[in-house]
């Protein structure tokens, strides 16, 4: 990539970074109680006053509130892409692997609950041109024998084919979650391994390591702790490839008894910044917290453009997913401590 590539692309994703929800924003927005008051602030803030010039504060539904937040951070992803003009332009679209794995896994839900509708109103429509999904066949799907025919031209149709079924009794949603995971890491280390190379390498390849350890961990012990999964079911679900953890501490953890000893063993290993005396939203906070801080680290210190871009996209899903925390917890009027701490900033 050429110099001015990677100034033109560091210098937008540094400027757009820069009128990101700062911390103090955020301790004002956790104290609101209407979703109205919480609009008004968003449109006068500098990153949402364009997305969300034409809504009424008194009249918008937070589904479509929500989808419109979903799409402002896109459109900025996609401002920075357009300004690759480089053969390694599949590492940035890979984001749209992980909102086509999400727009999947939503129709499934979708069809496990009968709550077709409500599913309609998730879908990223502004994503549309950017991918090979129809995604006007996956609504139109109303089991998963039709979804998985309704994906036939894209490389989710061999992915899904081998859980075909029309009982929706027999959809077995975490196998297919989990090759859904697994074709997106798969998917990042080849076009990282196709195109760097040296220090940018190992770095782009530490921050996907990362994220499966911490995922994987966060496996092990909602399924302990809240569905009582046996040792075989907790394994068949777990990223093995590319991860820095063997196979015998991997079995260690999972072979331990009781769910909440996961926490004392990770405070007596190299995990232990994992650890909390909390329940496991805690652990999920930490975990989301060191992405969060790797990110930011990348963001303000690296020169190298696919970590600069990188740690802008998860920044900002970060920032997506406190805005959605904050809007669920104005509607079930959570108090302010405890959407205080779902958000990571």
């Amino acid at each position: 990539m050429s110099s001015w590539a990677n100034n033109a692309i560091s210098a937008k994703a540094k400027s757009i970074y820069g009128n990101f929800i700062k911390p103090e924003e955020y301790e004002k927005m956790a104290k609101f109680r209407s979703l109205s008051d919480f609009v008004g602030f968003l449109k006068k803030h500098e990153n949402y006053r364009e997305i969300l010039k034409d809504v009424q504060e008194s009249s918008i539904h937070r589904g479509n509130l929500e989808g419109l937040i979903q799409k402002n951070a896109f459109n900025q992803i996609i401002r920075l892409i357009k300004q690759v003009n480089t053969k390694d332009l599949e590492f940035y679209e890979l984001d749209i692997v992980r909102q086509e794995n999400e727009v999947i896994l939503s129709a499934i839900r979708a069809m496990i609950s009968e709550k077709f509708d409500e599913n309609k109103g998730k879908v990223p429509y502004f994503f549309d041109i950017h991918t090979s999904i129809d995604l006007a066949l996956v609504l139109k799907a109303t089991n998963f024998s039709e979804l998985i025919e309704s994906l036939q031209k894209t490389p989710y149709y061999m992915i899904l084919k081998p859980f075909d079924t029309r009982n929706k009794e027999n959809i077995r949603y975490l196998d297919i979650e989990f090759a859904l995971e697994d074709y997106y890491y798969d998917e990042a280390f080849r076009r990282v391994e196709k195109h760097y190379k040296g220090s940018v390498l190992k770095d782009l390849k530490s921050i996907f390591q990362t994220r499966i350890e911490l995922s994987n961990i966060i496996k092990i012990y909602r399924l302990k702790k809240f569905y009582q999964a046996d040792p075989a079911t907790i394994k068949s679900i777990l990223i093995k490839k590319n991860t820095r953890i063997n196979e015998k501490k991997i079995d260690e953890i999972i072979n331990l008894q009781n769910p909440d000893a996961i926490l004392k063993y990770l405070s007596q290993s190299e995990f232990s910044r994992f650890t909390s005396d909390k329940d496991y939203v805690y652990v999920e906070y930490y975990a989301g917290h060191i992405r969060y801080d790797l990110a930011k680290k990348f963001m303000y210190f690296s020169t190298n453009v696919p970590k600069i871009y990188l740690a802008f996209v998860t920044l900002s899903s970060f920032e997506v997913e406190n805005l959605t925390n904050i809007i669920e917890g104005i509607r079930y009027q959570i108090n302010e401590n405890e959407i205080k701490q779902m958000l990571i900033y």
